[in-house]
């Protein structure tokens, strides 16, 4: 979900925490704890803006929906939602 060096960069991040836990602990742990929160944060902005743009896909940009959709836009929703939620669901 993140560019790949968004991904290389906490990847470091955490690399350094766990290394630098034998000379502090403590600013190990919470360099820990704000990546994680930093990463959950991103991860959630990520699908949120997922979700509305695969809901414009098929339900109209201004989120009403017209129920004009085509049976392909609805077949590659669909096919977007799935693929989505199975990528969730592997985490």
């Amino acid at each position: 979900m993140l560019p790949q060096h968004e991904s290389d960069r906490a990847t470091q991040r955490l690399q350094e925490a766990v290394t630098g836990f034998v000379d502090s602990p403590q600013r190990s742990v919470e360099e820990a704890d704000a990546l994680f929160a930093d990463l959950a944060a991103r991860f959630a902005d990520s699908l949120t803006e997922r979700r509305r743009a695969l809901r414009a896909s098929w339900h109209g940009h201004d989120g009403n929906g017209d129920g004009n959709a085509a049976t392909e836009e609805l077949r590659n929703a669909l096919r977007d939602y799935r693929d989505l939620t199975e990528r969730l669901l592997r985490l």
